[in-house]
């Protein structure tokens, strides 16, 4: 009968629009998910998005324990995706990579008006030295990325597209002029975060310390590292507690800044080591950071900042400030040679002892610290005379020279002062690299391009100079 057709193929057409919503419920259940958890740098909420396949549990078990940023436990969507995706505007790109349990995730990255890094290319910079993954562009950073859930492209293609960071066409002329020749050659790769690097001569030094050797730190495995022509890469302590620079002292001993006792410390063995300082007038240092010892009268200086216990603890903080301190040579007294600084970082000395460089971080607008939180000052790098009666700087308030621009550790040697700057510097400072500065009043001589460098060692017997960078340690050649 036609009534009883026209009724089977409504229960057909029913049917077919039940089985459709079906597969899109099943399809998007099938997502893996993603993991919100707050960013103590951006004061934001961060958003990893896990692959389809993941396992529930997998994912569940890696966003509890802080899968964007280690410690900081995030609140787990079993389905969907990052609400950011909506936001075509918003969307800078992904940051994609695989943990360490194995698990292929995505940072979505947001941009952001205003700071050094809201930008596209402050995005793929956090992505490639942060993140340490590999960035995918959205439309909006003139990228073609695709929408991660439904196979479509987010938001309509932009006129502009990313900003550059490193590019010569994009600089000054004199930072396109003054490019260093050098030959930059990669002696080990493959670690999270490299830093510290100090070289060990082939006499005069603690004996227990491995001779014509590089020491350097891989921060996030806690572990130092030794390199060397003869030996290649080793490992010399499997727990560093924390430890990032390090330098000798005028006996050849190994002083290390620790983040994790939050101390400074001299000796080869990590855990037996000899405490030099662990306070300032009866508080907990912050997390000493990174240090030099004097030529003039081997007293040690370090800076005091609290990137070591950000993560870890930032209410443990007892200090209300972020200083330079010394440690006498004669009774280990520990004094505060720069109470004003920001977020002190590098350490270094003009050869005859008599100038100390300190290079500045700027301020941290979303310091736990409601007193200390700020957007100023700007990251830069300062030289002060020091008064040689007493070890301290002349006038705190009076640096010889300054300059803004970001460094992280630094190194002088005949030919300068060497600074480090890195991945995170605002892009308008010039390109990331190993800059060549005059002592004399900070002026930039030249670059080496190495990408993402954090420390540089420039004092070793061969006249090499070498630089820890991000995943990785480079020796320079320089050909001029």
């Amino acid at each position: 009968m036609p009534g009883q057709g026209r009724a089977n193929a409504l229960v057909v057409v029913v049917a077919e629009i039940l089985l459709l919503a079906l597969f899109v419920a099943t399809d998007a259940q099938s997502l893996g998910g993603y993991c919100l958890n707050d960013n103590p740098f951006s004061g934001e909420k961060d958003c990893t998005q896990f692959a389809d396949d993941t396992p529930k549990d997998a994912a569940s078990s890696a966003c509890a324990a802080g899968l964007a940023m280690p410690g900081q436990s995030g609140e787990y969507s079993e389905s969907g995706r990052c609400p950011l995706y909506s936001t075509p505007a918003s969307f800078g790109g992904e940051c994609s990579r695989v943990t360490d349990q194995g698990i292929s995730v995505k940072s979505v990255l947001a941009l952001s008006d205003g700071g050094p890094f809201g930008d596209c290319a402050g995005i793929e910079q956090v992505c490639k030295t942060f993140i340490q993954g590999e960035f995918l562009p959205s439309p909006a950073c003139g990228g073609s990325l695709e929408d991660a859930a439904g196979g479509e492209e987010v938001g309509g293609k932009t006129e502009s597209g990313p900003s550059s960071n490193g590019g010569s066409e994009d600089l000054p002329d004199k930072q396109q002029r003054n490019t260093i020749a050098a030959d930059v050659e990669t002696l080990a790769d493959g670690f999270e975060f490299t830093e510290g690097p100090v070289w060990i001569p082939a006499t005069g030094a603690d004996p227990s310390l491995p001779p014509s050797t590089l020491l350097f730190s891989d921060m996030r495995a806690d572990t130092i590292f030794a390199w060397s022509d003869e030996r290649g890469l080793e490992t010399f302590a499997n727990d560093s507690l924390g430890a990032n620079g390090k330098a000798l002292d005028g006996e050849g001993r190994l002083v290390s800044f620790r983040h994790g006792p939050r101390d400074v410390v001299r000796g080869a063995a990590m855990e037996s080591a000899t405490v030099l300082a662990d306070n300032f007038q009866g508080k907990r240092l912050n997390s000493p950071n990174d240090g030099a010892v004097s030529p003039a009268d081997g007293s040690v200086y370090f800076s005091d900042p609290i990137w070591g216990i950000f993560i870890r603890d930032p209410q443990g903080m007892e200090l209300d400030r972020h200083s330079v301190y010394r440690i006498s040579p004669d009774d280990g007294e520990v004094t505060e040679v720069l109470p004003n600084t920001a977020m002190p970082n590098g350490i270094a000395f003009s050869q005859d002892g008599e100038v100390l460089f300190v290079s500045d971080t700027g301020g941290l607008a979303v310091h736990p610290n409601p007193d200390l939180a700020a957007t100023e000052p700007p990251a830069t790098i300062k030289a002060w005379r020091l008064d040689n009666a007493t070890g301290g700087v002349v006038d705190p308030d009076g640096p010889l020279w300054a300059i803004e621009d970001f460094s992280d550790g630094m190194c002088v040697n005949d030919r300068g002062l060497w600074t480090t700057r890195g991945g995170m510097a605002p892009p308008k400072h010039g390109p990331p690299g190993l800059v060549l500065r005059d002592p004399e009043n900070g002026e930039e001589i030249g670059y080496v391009d190495i990408e993402d460098p954090t420390n540089v060692e420039c004092n070793a017997e061969d006249g090499k100079i070498y630089v820890t960078a991000a995943n990785k340690v480079v020796r320079v050649t320089l050909l001029e």
